[in-house]
């Protein structure tokens, strides 16, 4: 049963098999089936679906260095912590790749399945069309396997599997 889209961080020690939460660093907004990446000192997360039931195009960073203290520190609430709302992805059910160099979406939707590729410019604040993936596809699995290739996979085109 659905009981809503959560703010909450949470850390796992690996160690102990301990979980604890993050309040310091608490989403802006409420969300799930969202993307997630570390990229050139930050983390990135957004798109997914809002606590409305809305797919969303938001997308926040914040330095990897908050994230650490806050870890480090057991989460201290006292060192302020503040997510950076940066511009929307251009499509909903975008794929954000993982640990790259730069933010990387890949396919979406805008009233269509679509197959471009974007690239987050932090200096520019925007993201740039770069090219495309072979297919049209919402939501596909994307994974670096090097610096010069990437694995994609899966996916949804319209109400059917990629």
């Amino acid at each position: 049963v659905y009981a809503g889209a959560v703010s909450t961080v949470e850390v796992l020690n690996t160690e102990s098999k301990q979980w604890y939460s993050l309040k310091s660093l608490q989403l802006p907004e409420p969300i799930y089936l969202c993307d997630m990446t570390i990229s050139s000192g930050y983390v990135y997360i957004g798109g997914g679906v809002n606590a409305a039931q809305k797919a969303t195009k938001s997308y926040w960073r914040l330095p990897w260095s908050a994230v650490q203290q806050s870890v480090q520190s057991r989460d201290d609430t006292s060192l302020p912590v503040t997510w950076e709302k940066i511009a929307d992805s251009p499509f909903i059910g975008s794929s954000l790749l993982p640990n790259s160099k730069l933010p990387v979406l890949f396919g979406g939707w805008d009233g269509k399945t679509r197959s471009d590729i974007f690239v987050y410019d932090p200096t520019e604040k925007r993201w740039t069309a770069v090219g495309n993936i072979s297919m049209e596809c919402g939501r596909p699995c994307v994974v670096p396997i090097n610096s010069s290739a990437v694995f994609v996979c899966g996916g949804l085109i319209g109400n059917k599997s990629c």
